[in-house]
């Protein structure tokens, strides 16, 4: 049995180490983790994993550790120890067993990994399962909790399946659309990636979103450039970007990641041709899965529109590694005004879409 830590300064060997897993999502890669941290919720944060491995088998769990140094109130009762705490990949994430590894080995793993946090002095982890490697059913023992539904669309299907599978609405919004002059088209156009950055920051803006939905072009740009990981498709009206859809994918699954639109031009259903073009482009460069992933209510119900049929399960799970300083840091949470009563994990932070 070995125990083998992997953070950006051994980035290629673990690049190595997550390619030769069979199935393990686009948001496990280290290159997009690497990526997502220092920006993601705070700037003092790290991507990093942590690999068990027995003679034939192992356990893979990426995550992004985060200090606890900078959080917006004053705690006198850790004796000046350096905390921090973890929390999986966005949208996804959670720990994944190789082929051949069997109950005993994902046991040691729990064991071993709640070992490493106690001696880090990581005080608690919340995990966000991967619905479609229903990573959640393999690692039981961390109490998964559902969530939400997901929606998804079989991409193996034939055309008129997948069609067929839209809501009568949705078929007649994309048929308006199509009767437009908008066009939808991948792009690798640094100025394309500005234009599409502008329409989404100001829908961020709009919406108050939270820190993590907030990303600066740089990321954009810095993911689009990491080969085959990123595609960015925009709609264009009149020769002018109107909106746009961001797609993270590996060889099999593609995610609805990021997308924005301009409000002027809703009214030509300009959202709905931009996910259907976006999911056809990612069936015709070979995925077979393509994830729309959940949301709120009113979200999630556009979503649906995509597949009536296609579901997956989004969980989730809460871990308290160190009880005693997870408590003093809830308490000097809810004396300086946080709402600790919310149900939000872990209740010491600020409360964010999770």
């Amino acid at each position: 049995m070995t125990v083998e830590i992997f953070t950006e300064n051994r980035l290629n060997e673990w690049q190595e180490l997550y390619d030769s897993l069979e199935h393990a999502g686009s948001y496990h890669d280290p290159r997009y983790m690497s990526l997502l941290a220092g920006g993601f919720e705070q700037e003092s944060e790290f991507a990093e994993a942590f690999v068990y491995t027995t003679d034939d088998a192992f356990v893979y769990y990426p995550y992004i550790r985060r200090t606890l140094s900078e959080l917006p109130f004053e705690v006198d009762d850790i004796d000046g120890v350096e905390y921090s705490d973890i929390v999986s990949s966005w949208y996804y994430g959670g720990p994944v067993a190789s082929v051949g590894a069997d109950e005993d080995t994902v046991d040691a793993f729990l064991e071993e990994f709640s070992d490493y946090c106690r001696r880090e002095n990581i005080v608690s982890e919340f995990v966000r399962f991967d619905p479609n490697l229903e990573n959640h059913e393999t690692f039981e023992a961390l109490d998964p909790s559902f969530n939400r539904e997901t929606v998804r669309v079989d991409l193996t299907q034939s055309l008129d399946d997948i069609w067929d599978d839209f809501e009568k609405r949705n078929r007649n919004a994309i048929r308006q659309a199509q009767e437009t002059d908008i066009v939808v088209e991948p792009t690798t156009d640094p100025d394309d990636y500005a234009a599409f950055h502008d329409i989404y920051t100001d829908a961020m803006k709009a919406q108050d979103a939270a820190k993590h939905y907030r990303f600066p072009l740089s990321f954009f740009e810095a993911l689009l450039a990491e080969d085959d990981l990123a595609t960015l498709s925009v709609a264009r009206y009149e020769g002018e970007v109107i909106g746009g859809s961001f797609v993270v994918h590996d060889d099999d699954i593609a995610h609805d990641y990021l997308r924005a639109s301009d409000p002027d031009y809703w009214d030509l259903r300009v959202n709905n041709l931009i996910c259907y073009e976006s999911l056809m482009e990612m069936r015709r460069t070979g995925r077979e899965l393509f994830d729309f992933q959940g949301g709120r209510p009113g979200v999630f119900k556009f979503k649906r529109g995509f597949s009536e049929s296609g579901r997956g399960e989004f969980h989730i799970a809460k871990q308290v590694h160190i009880d005693d300083v997870y408590d003093t840091l809830v308490d000097a949470a809810s004396d300086s005004g946080v709402d600790t009563e919310s149900g939000y994990f872990p209740a010491y932070r600020v409360e964010q879409s999770n």
